[in-house]
């Protein structure tokens, strides 16, 4: 039955989740794009001020990106199951109603996963590419380490507010769901929340909570 459950993840996700990558790449190319032309326009010194003093965020696509592809991938994953009662016939599958809700998500995730590792490989290549040391590339690829954490937040909102069966619980959900991820997005120089990034994640846990409660209140017909 498990087995059937991912075949299906995968008949939902097998063209229309490569957007999320397709996604990602455009928001790579958009950094690199911005980086050749500064330094293409204005020389390599004012390429390394805006670097090194400025901390200029000079990806901000790449990091919107991220989020965008966790509530892109939870909508392919989750839209069908939510239409029709179907996801309430699944949770009546001789299956532990768990493993018929998060069978979607640990797919979902496992490739919202993978793709925010080609973001953070790709940037770390184009910063090679540009001759920056290590020192100075490792904070600016970590800098993007909070918005892949937005991405699964906005998956577990994106897939709790279309579980739900009431317009007003989707709303709630939707709108904390925005708000914690753009918290998330906000930076303040480069590598300025790695210090606080493990308790925003365990801040993060509770946001499997709303999915839960949706799934069982569509279970009970509530």
């Amino acid at each position: 039955m498990l087995r059937a459950l991912l075949y299906k993840e995968w008949i939902k996700l097998r063209y229309a989740g490569w957007l999320a990558p397709a996604a990602i790449l455009l928001g790579l190319g958009d950094a690199w794009l911005k980086l050749r032309g500064v330094r293409n326009n204005h020389g390599p010194v004012d390429l390394w001020n805006m670097l090194l003093f400025k901390q200029t965020i000079f990806f901000e696509t790449l990091l919107l990106t991220l989020p965008l592809a966790g509530v892109w991938l939870a909508a392919v994953q989750y839209r069908p199951e939510c239409a029709g009662r179907r996801l309430r016939l699944a949770l009546h599958l001789p299956v532990p109603h768990r493993t018929a809700l998060y069978a979607p998500a640990a797919v979902g995730l496992a490739l919202l996963t993978l793709a925010g590792g080609l973001a953070l490989g790709g940037f770390a290549l184009i910063l090679c590419v540009y001759g920056m040391p290590a020192e100075l590339a490792a904070p600016i690829v970590r800098t993007a380490l909070p918005a892949l954490l937005a991405g699964h937040v906005a998956y577990f909102a994106t897939a709790a507010a279309l579980a739900d069966t009431r317009m007003i619980r989707r709303c709630v959900i939707g709108c904390a769901g925005l708000a914690y991820a753009l918290l998330l997005l906000k930076t303040y120089g480069y590598d300025a929340m790695t210090g606080s990034l493990g308790w925003y994640a365990l801040a993060s846990l509770p946001w499997i909570l709303p999915l839960e409660a949706a799934a069982l209140r569509l279970k009970e017909g509530a």
